[in-house]
Formats: C-alpha cells, sequence, structure tokens
C-alpha cells in the first residue's frame, strides 16, 4: 500500500498487535505472539515502514505469523490499495 503518512502506518501496526506483542522501533515493527521478553525469541514476524510502502517478513510458519499479516492487509486496505506479492 502506498502510505500516506508513517503515523498511518503505525496506527496500522498497533490496530493488527491487538492480543499480542508489538515493540516499534525506527524502521516499523515486530510481532512476537507471547509477552515474553523480545530478547528472549525472534519475532514472528515484521514490518519494515519504507517510503513506498509496508514490508512485511514473516519469520515463522505459523497461524500467529498468518493472523498478523491477514490482519495488516486487512487494515490498509481500509487506507487504499493493496498490493500482495511474495519475494
Amino acid at each position: 500500500m502506498a502510505l500516506p503518512t508513517r503515523p498511518t502506518a503505525e496506527a496500522i501496526l498497533t490496530k493488527a498487535a491487538h492480543g499480542c506483542r508489538l515493540e516499534m522501533g525506527d524502521a516499523g515493527g515486530s510481532f512476537y505472539s507471547s509477552a515474553a521478553s523480545a530478547s528472549a525469541k525472534w519475532p514472528e514476524a515484521s514490518v519494515d515502514i519504507e517510503a513506498d510502502g509496508l514490508f512485511i517478513c514473516l519469520h515463522a510458519d505459523s497461524d500467529f505469523s498468518r493472523q498478523i499479516f491477514g490482519r495488516i492487509v486487512q487494515f490498509a486496505a481500509g487506507e487504499g490499495v493493496v498490493t500482495v506479492q511474495e519475494l
């Protein structure tokens, strides 16, 4: 999706994180299925916020990571056209 503003992208990630742990950084956010310390394990999904859109990486082949992906696409679709490409 072409992002109108960084705050819009951050709002999408925050909504998508309902019921899980989201750690935001300068470049985006990392999603964890449990409340355990982020340093204790790898994120199951992460998102980079870039000038030309959101880039999502699913680090785990899990129901949780696919749910996060689906939530992000759902909320982003409310902001405009979403194009999904697999790299």
